[in-house]
């Protein structure tokens, strides 16, 4: 008789811990946090990555950390060993999980966008997703807690799985969809595929991203994000952290520090990664919108107040009006905002120099930007990448 998989046995053998990994979707930053604590609890993690065509049956190891999904719910349904999912998908058996908090994604698109003045959101819907439609649930509620009207929240629906093997008729159904929604529109996709789709359909379609349709996705693959016409600004989920976690907690269940009802961990999100897809004010004044753009365009070379508004055709008095009617703030403040967040990207991603910095946001030298940054975080540069260092280090 065939043997069934995970059957019951005592395990007798010595030495570290084996732990299998049974995944139904690969990240590799996943991996990646399970990796490390697997380093630090000196585990052996099995060298099975799961499929369909290749389930090794009676595998004797000590606990499994799953990724639960059609092609192998079955299989990890099976497993008589403790283990920990990372899903959010229902299982029929109790175990811990541990994921995301997407209430709190949902809740971060929505400030997001409401801080560049939109007024009109989309959500890009997928059914067939799961955590596709928990995400667009949280981030309509913050829309609403945040006073949006109900009318003003739109929703773009994926074409069919027939369609979608279709470029043209895919490409058609979705900007039949758009054609019929205001603009300027923040579309939240709560995906980084479909957020990259979307933008795809509008660069061939002459739909200006950001200024006409903006575009924020989740999980924040960078070779992706990175590669598209318009970059394209994107929630980290923290997934290295999400795999960490889970380990422990199996860690844990092994240990009989929690039980098979232990309650859902979740892990927060970080922040927005801030592309070219969502770097876009919605401001009615076409003067207004046109000298932002310049600013985003050309913040990094030595522009000033006067070519800006000899480039618009505006009189810099007017355009100081303009800008405190749509923005509230003066435009020499815009464009220093502008150069400051980019400062700060550089001073906490990159190892660049502090002079480099500043010439890469369009200063003279390093003590200009040192007074604009102290302006606006009353820290010098130096004194904010090693604060941002050390609170990354602790967390």
């Amino acid at each position: 008789m065939p043997r069934s998989p995970a059957s019951k046995r005592t395990r007798t053998r010595t030495g570290p811990p084996s732990i299998l990994l049974a995944f139904d979707w690969f990240d590799h930053r996943i991996y990646s946090g399970i990796a490390r604590f697997a380093a630090e609890a000196n585990w052996h993690l099995s060298p099975y990555l799961f499929s369909d065509r290749n389930i090794p049956f009676n595998w004797p190891g000590d606990g499994a950390i799953t990724c639960y999904g059609s092609t192998l719910g079955k299989f990890i349904e099976s497993l008589d060993m403790p283990k920990v999912d990372v899903t959010i998908t229902k299982i029929p058996q109790k175990i811990p999980r541990v994921h995301i908090d997407n209430k709190a994604v949902g809740e971060l698109a929505a400030k997001h966008f409401l801080k560049r003045g939109f007024s009109h959101f989309a959500f890009f819907e997928w059914p067939a997703v799961e955590v596709n439609a928990l995400r667009g649930k949280y981030f309509r509620e913050a829309l609403l807690a945040a006073g949006v009207p109900k009318e003003n929240l739109h929703t773009i629906k994926q074409s069919s799985p027939k369609l979608m093997r279709d470029w043209e008729a895919h490409e058609q159904a979705i900007l039949k969809q758009l054609d019929k929604l205001p603009r300027p529109l923040a579309v939240f996709t709560a995906q980084d595929n479909l957020g990259a789709n979307l933008i795809e359909v509008c660069s061939h379609n002459g739909i200006h991203v950001p200024e006409e349709i903006s575009v924020l996705g989740v999980d924040n693959i960078e070779f992706l994000c990175d590669c598209l016409a318009v970059p394209m600004s994107s929630i980290d989920t923290r997934l290295e952290e999400l795999g960490y976690q889970a380990a422990h907690q199996l860690q844990r269940l092994m240990n009989g520090e929690i039980g098979m009802d232990e309650p859902p961990l979740l892990v927060p999100p970080g922040q927005v990664v801030r592309r070219r897809s969502t770097e876009v004010l919605a401001v009615p004044h076409k003067g207004v919108a046109r000298a932002l753009q310049i600013m985003r365009d050309k913040f990094s070379s030595p522009i000033t107040l006067e070519d800006i508004c000899e480039e618009v055709g505006m009189s810099k008095r007017g355009m100081e009006k303009a800008f405190r009617t749509h923005l509230r703030r003066s435009p020499a403040g815009e464009l220093r905002r502008i150069r400051i967040d980019h400062a700060k990207r550089m001073l906490t991603e990159t190892d660049m120099k502090i002079e480099s910095i500043a010439r890469d946001c369009g200063y003279c030298n390093s003590s200009n930007l040192s007074l604009a940054f102290r302006k606006d975080s009353e820290l010098s540069p130096r004194a904010y990448r090693k604060k941002f260092r050390a609170e990354k280090a602790n967390s």
